[in-house]
């Protein structure tokens, strides 16, 4: 039987590690595998990262929820905050032609984190930020 995650973390950058171990036990628990567990961290590192420096930095009560489920044969992960709205989703216009050395700086990381979910969706409901991000596990 698939188990689910779900977590609500203090928006610190210090809990993405706690958060990992999490994953990775959901991944254990549902037989993902390790590919696919490693870029969820990934994703969740960088979205986590984003939020905490850049939409919550002087909330009191910030929060980050996340919940994971296995449905189908589709990996379902949502993170919710309660930050400043911000859709990732929309066009970051990130560089990925150019050079490193003739990059400006942001925006790749979301473009990475897009790139390996097969379907995101934003929205922002009750005063959260909603991202959703469903990866096909049947997708080498």
């Amino acid at each position: 039987m698939a188990e689910e995650l779900n977590v609500t973390i203090p928006a610190r950058l210090s809990e993405v590690r706690e958060l990992s171990s999490m994953v990775e036990a959901f991944g254990d628990a549902n037989g993902l595998p390790d590919p696919k567990v490693f870029v969820i961290n990934l994703a969740l590192d960088e979205l986590i990262t984003n939020t905490v420096t850049h939409g919550l930095e002087d909330k009191a009560d910030a929060e980050i929820r996340i919940r994971m489920r296995v449905r189908a044969d589709t990996l379902i992960l949502v993170m919710e905050d309660n930050g400043q709205p911000f859709d990732p989703t929309r066009d970051t216009n990130a560089d990925v032609t150019s050079s490193l050395e003739e990059r400006s700086i942001g925006g790749l990381g979301l473009h990475l984190v897009k790139s390996f979910a097969d379907r995101v969706a934003y929205e922002f409901v009750g005063g959260r930020n909603r991202l959703t991000m469903e990866h096909d596990l049947t997708r080498a």
